[in-house]
């Protein structure tokens, strides 16, 4: 069943299309692709389902050491979880119109995720902790 959970949410996070954006805009410069907008959680059909995709590797990696797509699911989550991509992410949430966006649902599962890696006694959960720290300081 891991390996189930984990080949689904694996596929999706980086899955662009079909995606469903919601997305108050101000201006021309706020259009974009999802992964434009959001260049982390930008797969998984909508932010909070990219969100808890991520969430679900690291919970697998946590739980099962020897999963078998253990190396696939890292290199996956590294492509993601880079200090750019968060600072970008955080800007998207920190512009006007957009102080309540996924608000609570998929801040819960923003949340949850962090925990996973703030909790993980491992030096993925130490390092991806690191890169969320930095920025989400920063968010409101």
């Amino acid at each position: 069943m891991a390996g189930r959970l984990a080949r689904l949410a694996y596929k999706c996070i980086h899955t662009e299309y079909a995606n469903h954006l919601q997305h108050a805009m101000q201006s021309d410069k706020d259009v974009g692709t999802p992964s434009q907008l959001h260049p982390v959680f930008y797969g998984c059909y909508d932010w909070h389902s990219s969100v808890h995709g991520h969430w679900l590797l690291v919970k697998l990696l946590r739980e099962f050491p020897d999963l078998a797509a253990r190396d696939s699911i890292i290199r996956a989550i590294d492509l993601t979880l880079t200090p750019n991509k968060i600072a970008a992410e955080v800007a998207y949430f920190n512009a006007p119109g957009r102080v309540s966006y996924e608000r609570p649902y998929g801040w819960s599962w923003l949340l949850k995720l962090t925990t996973e890696v703030a909790t993980w006694d491992h030096p993925l959960g130490t390092h991806w902790l690191a890169t969320f720290a930095v920025y989400m300081y920063f968010a409101r």
